[in-house]
């Protein structure tokens, strides 16, 4: 059994204290947790009372801090696994968090693809964009819903083409060197070709 001896709220966190047993520092914690738990001077506690304590006092503090790394952007489940794994917290935490967004739709991968692609798909091709989303974590099933063989970027492809060769001399070499470009941007070769001959035939 330990007894709490000093709850004294952190300098740099109005919203944790640290909390001491014995007269000895033993861990921070959610004031939001502390409080629901009861803890205040003179409380006896068991050691694994003061685990479950702390362990939830990590969850809400875990999931905090991915509320306000997704209001800055957007993140995929495997991201935000990635991040709260950085940043030192346990699996029970990680996946506690994990499940809490998912039930409350802040992630979402399918959704996630869908913006994506949307957003990126006029600077880059299927290839590129598969390989950006796996990147991220991303299925690739929910890639391959996404960028199905319906997926057309020819109107891209010209708009990128015009763009490259608008300084450049309509040559063979200068032709070849488009190809490259584009390929790089992520096209298959022959999405390049469809797109371009189409444009000579119109």
């Amino acid at each position: 059994m330990k007894t709490v001896t000093q709850i004294k709220a952190q300098a740099k966190d109005k919203n944790r204290v640290s909390l001491y047993l014995d007269n000895k520092f033993f861990c921070g914690l959610d004031l939001e947790t502390a409080v629901k738990n009861g803890l205040r001077v003179g409380t006896i506690i068991t050691e694994d009372k003061l685990e479950n304590i702390q362990l939830e006092s990590e969850k809400q503090t875990a999931y905090s801090k991915v509320l306000k790394l997704i209001s800055v952007r957007y993140k995929t489940q495997k991201e935000v696994e990635q991040y709260l794994f950085q940043k030192g917290y346990l699996a029970p935490v990680v996946y506690y968090v994990i499940d809490k967004l998912n039930e409350y739709h802040y992630i979402d991968d399918e959704q996630f693809v869908q913006s994506y692609v949307a957003s990126h798909k006029s600077t880059c091709g299927k290839l590129k964009l598969k390989q950006q989303l796996m990147a991220k974590g991303v299925s690739e099933s929910l890639i391959d819903s996404a960028l199905q063989d319906d997926f057309d970027q020819t109107d891209e492809i010209l708009h990128l083409a015009d763009k490259y060769m608008k300084t450049k001399e309509d040559t063979k070499e200068n032709y070849l060197k488009l190809f490259k470009y584009l390929m790089g941007k992520g096209f298959s070769y022959d999405e390049i070709k469809s797109a371009l001959k189409k444009d000579v035939q119109d």
